[in-house]
This record gives C-alpha cells, sequence and structure tokens, in this order.
C-alpha cells in the first residue's frame, strides 16, 4: 500500500510542476540558510584547534574603567596590568597574553607578502591547543627576553620559503625585522580571531602598556581551566585579583570574561553599537532568525496545501464514488506531503554543501574548511516535516471526509 502511495505521490509531483518546484524552492532555500549559518557560527566557536576545549577557555578582551567624573569606559587591559596582577589564579589556570592582529609586510623575490602578525606572549601556547607541524612554540623566557624569534603558519612557510623547503631555523623578515623561525603551524581560520595571524612573535608593549598604575591598553586576557568543573572558581579568582588591585582615589575596575562563544557574538555585534549587551541580543536574534526560518516553509506548504486539495476536489469526489475511504485518502495526501518534503530536504543539504565548499578557503573565511552539520540537518528536517505533516494532514482530513457529491460541488465551487 504504502509503495503505491510513493508512486502515486510521485506523479501527482511531477503533475503539478509549479506547485512542486514552488515548494522545492521553499523548503530547500530555508534548510540551506540554516545549514549555513550554523556552520559559519560553528566553525568561529566550536570545539577546534586552536580554541580545542572552548568549554575551559575564558577571554578578558575588555573591562569596565569607572573614574570620578568621566562614568564609565569599556577599555582593553594593559600588558602591565595583567603580568602584573593577574598571572596567578589558581592551581592549573594558565594565562596568556596576546594583541590585535598588525598588518605587515614581507618581501620574496621582489613580490609583496602581506601577513597578519599576532604579539604573544610565551603562556598564549599553553593556553591555546595549535596543531605544530614543525618545532615548536617560543617559551616565556625567549618572550621576555626580547628573542626576535616567530611562529608562522603553514602558508606563510610555502609563501616565503618555497612549497616542501624547511622553515624552521630559517630567518623570515618582516617590516624590516629579521625572525628566526622556531615553529611551523597548521592555518588557523580568520574566524578564529583570538588565535588568527599569519606570524606569531614575542608581544613587544609600548611604552604606554608597560608603563606601572596604567591599567588600560592593548592587550587581551586569556585564561584556560584545569578542567571544566573549575571554570567558577577560576572567575572566582579573576574577581578576587581584580579587586585586590590597588587604584587612585575612587577609580575602580571590573573585568568582562567572556566564553568562546559569547566573545564571537561580542565581536559581530559591538561594533554597530546596537547594544550594551550584544551577546543577549545575538541570542534574540539568532533564535527569531531560526523560528522565521523554520516558519517560512511551514506558512508556505500550508497555503499550497490548502489551494491543492481544493484544486482536486473533483478527483476526491471520483475517487469516493469509487469506494475509496477517508483514510486511504488522507494518507495519500500525507505521503506527498512527505515525499515533498524529504525532497526538499535533500536539496537543501546539497546546496548547503555546495555554498561551504565555495566559502572554504575564501576571501571571508581564510583557512576555513566548512560542512554542514548532519545533527542539525536532521532536526531542521525534522522539524519541516512535523510542519508539512501538520499543514498537509488537516486540509487532506477535512476533504477526505466529505461525501463524493459534497467533494463534487467544491470542486465546481
Amino acid at each position: 500500500m504504502f509503495l503505491s502511495y510513493l508512486k502515486i505521490a510521485w506523479k501527482v509531483l511531477l503533475r503539478r510542476k509549479f506547485f512542486t518546484l514552488t515548494s522545492l524552492v521553499g523548503i530547500s532555500f530555508t534548510l540551506m540558510i540554516l545549514l549555513v549559518g550554523v556552520a559559519l557560527y560553528d566553525r568561529a566557536a566550536g570545539a577546534y584547534a586552536p580554541e580545542q576545549y572552548p568549554d575551559r577557555l575564558l577571554f578578558g578582551s575588555y573591562m569596565q574603567l569607572k573614574m570620578p567624573g568621566n562614568g564609565e569606559m569599556k577599555v582593553r587591559p594593559s600588558y602591565w596590568l595583567i603580568n602584573q596582577h593577574l598571572r596567578k589564579l589558581g592551581p592549573g589556570v594558565q594565562v596568556g597574553i596576546s594583541a590585535e592582529v598588525q598588518a605587515v609586510a614581507a618581501y620574496v623575490g621582489g613580490r609583496k607578502l602581506a601577513l597578519a602578525l599576532k604579539p604573544t606572549d610565551g603562556g598564549f601556547w599553553q593556553v591555546l591547543q595549535f596543531r605544530f607541524l614543525a618545532g615548536r612554540p617560543y617559551s616565556e623566557r625567549q618572550a621576555r627576553s626580547g628573542e626576535a624569534v616567530a611562529v608562522i603558519s603553514a602558508r606563510t612557510a610555502r609563501q616565503y620559503f618555497g612549497a616542501g623547503q624547511p622553515a624552521v631555523g630559517q630567518v623570515l623578515e618582516a617590516n624590516e625585522k629579521r625572525y628566526r623561525v622556531v615553529g611551523v603551524v597548521a592555518d588557523v581560520p580568520t574566524m578564529r580571531f583570538h588565535a588568527y595571524a599569519d606570524l606569531w612573535t614575542p608581544y613587544e608593549p609600548s611604552a604606554l602598556e608597560r608603563q606601572p598604575e596604567v591599567p588600560f591598553g592593548e592587550s587581551e586576557l586569556l585564561l584556560l581551566a584545569p578542567s571544566t568543573a573549575a571554570v567558577p572558581d577560576m572567575r572566582a579568582a579573576l574577581r578576587r585579583a581584580v579587586a585586590a588591585i590597588p587604584m587612585d582615589g575612587d577609580s575602580r575596575i571590573a573585568f568582562l570574561p567572556s566564553t568562546l562563544g559569547e566573545s564571537v557574538a561580542d565581536r559581530l555585534l559591538a561594533r554597530y553599537n546596537w547594544t550594551s549587551k550584544p551577546v543577549q541580543l545575538f541570542r534574540v536574534l539568532s533564535g527569531g532568525a531560526v523560528a522565521l526560518l523554520l516558519l517560512l516553509p511551514a506558512l508556505n506548504l500550508i497555503s499550497m496545501n490548502v489551494s491543492r486539495m481544493r484544486e482536486r476536489a473533483s478527483e476526491i469526489g471520483i475517487r469516493k464514488a469509487f469506494g475509496a475511504t477517508a483514510g486511504t485518502l488522507a494518507g495519500q495526501f500525507v505521503v506527498e506531503t512527505l515525499v515533498l518534503t524529504l525532497l526538499g530536504g535533500l536539496l537543501g543539504l546539497v546546496l548547503a554543501a555546495a555554498l561551504l565548499r565555495g566559502l572554504s578557503n575564501g576571501y571571508l573565511a581564510a583557512y576555513g574548511h566548512f560542512q554542514p552539520s548532519l545533527v542539525v540537518f536532521g532536526w531542521a528536517l525534522a522539524a519541516t516535516l512535523v510542519f508539512g505533516l501538520l499543514s498537509g494532514a488537516y486540509p487532506a482530513w477535512r476533504m477526505a471526509r466529505l461525501s463524493a457529491v459534497e467533494a463534487l460541488k467544491h470542486a465546481r465551487a
């Protein structure tokens, strides 16, 4: 019986090409957008190297500085503040310092090579889990001594030294400074903005960054707890350490540590100054977008199914006259809806995979390798199927319950 339903459903969908095409476009486009959005966010905030343990990470990119007469300011912490007061936050807690990437230039055979340089301390390599292809990270001792060493990405090694050529121990010159390469790491996607760079070198704080008693600067604090259960203790230790920092007069500072996911949301929305709480806004916008994306194909299916049932009233009347039961007719219409939804879902998966493949290593997501999440696809397809069943079952049940005469009257109307 079910096989005959499938055959009839396939023939009906081929016969009503406009209805089929419209429904397929709505379902596939919705699932494609949802899968692409989730894949991009997952590559930015998921458990991938170098942020392999996002549930144990905290980032202190900003702090609230309260100064009498000046109100509150959201500023980045200084190297001095982190190095002097926040180095020891409990057993097993790894502490690192970094700064925003800087655009530098190197020249190879008369060709300019644009590079992104990220200054870090030695602890940076303990907090984040880079995949080293050759060599090793520079140590805290090397970073503090001002030794001109560097870790470079695999792409930089290929472009500067040549494919297949050893890079460790060689000298790379960028912005008229010579660095001895001590390690080569796998390329980091630009979306992992806490870790991304082409060239990592020891932090050389500016005079302002090193000046005692100046809490604000251009640095970022990175923290890794020894376990997920230790994260609350790490937060508490950070609060105590910040509260113990001596401040002039009534000045106060409060750190705003964020998880990896929160920092991504803050990065996406904070620059637009839409709200002082970008993380909460991001969650609301994301939830609303997902709900809207799932609602659109449902509304489309409902309207199309209602219209389709009215158009097929004569068919229902004739089949009822020849003895078809209400259950048989309703079952056929439900199977048609299921087939249409599954076809749209599979098409959406193919389109999402193709689009993500095109985005991989593109300008907007350099070094990124994206693929649709089958778990998200399964849940989204299940939700679409539920909406499809609800939208197809009710009108099918209503029309199937009509007598042959009533159905034929509906067809003439």
